[in-house]
């Protein structure tokens, strides 16, 4: 048995028996039916097909989409009513709404249900979280290293994570059943977990996905308006995920601030060394930071 740090009582560890069965889990709310969310729900579907995904959108029309392209089974309008009776609640929204959302619906499942999430942040949203015992108990956050430039559910495909890393981070108190269950639930997905600190977490995904996203806006906003019809492959390439959401990414950098500086100051430098070779003529050191840049990429 665990004895929570909140006044709900005893609640029965999820960590053995039935909890891990084929039927589990039996509900999975998914808050936010976009691009991850769906994919999230298709994944699951593949391995588990009698599970029941609930929907919930502050949108109605992506859920009645979501519900025609059979992403989910049902909708909701709340999310007291999405949360109802589920084993598991991935709240897939942008980062800056995922830590009230996790709160919410913690008062709003079943004592034992596993709330976990799909965000590209990690340090701010646990410590939001951690604010509210119920919520820290059940929450154990987790980011699918796994996305497109697309959005939307009708961009959703049950492949996405396969073979993809799943960060989990959890705070230190969060008891050993919920760590496996969730463990459990991302494995489902076709993901490969591990774990990380929240703080680690954001440090590493400034510096591999949140800059290389503003440096890939940063080439398509420097493109002069006369060489855009000269553009080819790799122009495309390098401004590929610049295409992504422009609210969804203002999120990211909020929730991610302090990182994406240490890691834009660090671009900066290069920037600086780099312009010193080429400007400097130093042809034998231009291909050597070349050189250095073809490695990583062919060893990455």
């Amino acid at each position: 048995m665990i004895t929570p740090s909140h006044d709900d009582g005893p609640v029965e560890a999820p960590e053995s028996g039935a909890a891990f069965g084929q039927e589990w889990p039996r509900r999975v709310a998914i808050l936010g039916v976009g691009l991850l969310g769906g994919s999230v729900a298709l994944a699951v579907r593949r391995i588990r097909p009698q599970t029941t995904f609930i929907g919930y959108s502050r949108t109605p029309g992506k859920l009645d989409q979501a519900l025609g392209l059979g992403v989910i089974d049902q909708t909701s309008d709340s999310i007291a009513e999405a949360c109802r009776d589920c084993d598991v609640v991935v709240v897939a929204t942008p980062v800056d709404r995922i830590a009230p959302l996790v709160v919410e619906a913690a008062g709003a499942s079943p004592p034992t249900c596993l709330i976990t999430d799909v965000g590209s942040t990690k340090a701010k949203i646990l410590a939001d979280v951690a604010k509210h015992p119920q919520a820290a108990r059940k929450f154990v956050a987790a980011h699918p290293i796994a996305g497109s430039e697309k959005s939307g559910n009708q961009h959703a495909v049950a492949d996405l994570l396969d073979g993809k890393i799943v960060v989990l981070t959890a705070n230190t108190a969060t008891d050993p059943a919920w760590l496996a269950r969730a463990e459990r639930f991302w494995t489902l997905t076709g993901g490969s977990t591990c774990w990380m600190s929240g703080e680690d977490h954001d440090a590493h995904l400034a510096a591999i996905s949140h800059v290389p996203h503003l440096v890939s806006a940063l080439v398509a906003r420097m493109v002069p308006p006369q060489a855009r019809s000269l553009v080819g492959s790799g122009w495309r390439d390098i401004t590929r995920v610049a295409a992504g959401d422009p609210e969804m990414w203002t999120a990211i950098c909020q929730e991610n601030r302090q990182a994406i500086c240490q890691e834009l100051q660090r671009l900066s430098e290069e920037l600086t060394r780099l312009q010193q070779i080429i400007s400097q003529s130093q042809d034998e050191a231009l291909t050597q930071w070349l050189g250095e840049a073809k490695r990583v990429k062919e060893q990455s």
